[in-house]
């Protein structure tokens, strides 16, 4: 089938009202406490399931049911989400600040300015990106990263190139950086959370959330940011009205959301013809994410992945 018999056929679809068989809903993790991932409840605030690793969490990362933690004692562990099993550790080259995924390949920075890129199933090291700037957080999404500095320089190059760019984000300290699909949200260690368009990197909107940001998400049509002090706030992304504040009672150090569901494209938290359009337009224009089998070819096998996917729906 070709790629415009695809996409008319897909139109057809998508125009006849095909409907998923339920929303989509996400998993946020919080680390605190000298080490130990809870499960953050978004609706109630609660958290639980706890697995411990060792070492204060700096950076984590979903991959399906695994997490990776990046922690103080200059390891990254992998740990099983559902048995909270240790399968696996690697020791990092540098105290690591940030931990992020894109794919198999995780992407580590350190306290020395580097990045590193390295495989998720050994820790072999891929490359690495010396900035000399100490990098707090990482981003990816639109087939680029984003990392953010202490000095308050936001770098940016296509994914798997070295040629970095970089802005300034206003006058805040960058500790945590997040996306909503098209704007960088980045949360700043003097209680600011700064939103940027991701394609030019122009000033969006400022929000006061007085909370150091040591982690934030973009989940459920909500912004959520983390604190030390071990509040988290839910944010209308619309507005920056902080909706509610829930207290943890934890020492919390990082923050991460689960895996996306492969249904939700445009990642609104709804399953709906909406995300067969996005996933149309992405597949059509050659956008990287429109690679669901993950295999760097698109073709007809990403399309036949994405209906099964959308077809299935997310589980709550």
């Amino acid at each position: 089938m070709s790629r415009m018999s695809t996409r008319l056929t897909l139109a057809s679809l998508a125009c006849a009202g095909l409907v998923a068989a339920s929303a989509a809903a996400g998993d946020l993790y919080i680390a605190g406490n000298a080490g130990v991932i809870w499960h953050f409840d978004t609706a109630t605030g609660t958290v639980d399931s706890p697995i411990s690793c060792g070492g204060t969490v700096q950076g984590m990362a979903v991959q399906g049911r695994h997490i990776f933690a990046a922690a103080s004692t200059n390891t990254v562990y992998k740990l099983n989400l559902d048995t909270g099993a240790f399968e696996d550790s690697w020791g990092t080259d540098g105290a690591p600040l940030s931990l992020s995924r894109w794919g198999n390949t995780l992407y580590l920075t350190t306290q020395n300015g580097d990045m590193q890129w390295r495989n998720a199933d050994d820790f072999s090291i891929i490359d690495t990106y010396y900035t000399h700037d100490p990098l707090q957080a990482t981003v990816l999404f639109g087939n680029k990263i984003f990392t953010g500095s202490w000095s308050t320089a936001v770098y940016t190059a296509p994914i798997g190139e070295l040629d970095f760019n970089f802005f300034t984000a206003c006058g805040g300290s960058v500790n945590s950086m997040a996306t909503d699909g098209k704007d960088l949200i980045i949360g700043s260690r003097e209680g600011t959370v700064y939103i940027y368009d991701a394609v030019t990197g122009g000033y969006k909107a400022t929000w006061a959330v007085a909370s150091d940001c040591v982690g934030i998400a973009y989940i459920d049509g909500r912004i959520f940011t983390a604190a030390a002090n071990g509040k988290v706030h839910r944010i209308n992304p619309a507005n920056g009205v902080i909706e509610q504040v829930y207290n943890t009672g934890l020492a919390i150090t990082a923050m991460t959301i689960g895996e996306s569901c492969a249904a939700d494209f445009n990642g609104d938290g709804v399953i709906s013809t909406l995300d067969f359009l996005s996933f149309l337009n992405a597949w059509n224009a050659d956008d990287s994410r429109a690679d669901m089998d993950d295999n760097g070819v698109l073709n007809t096998q990403d399309v036949l992945v994405f209906l099964n996917a959308f077809t299935a729906g997310c589980s709550l």
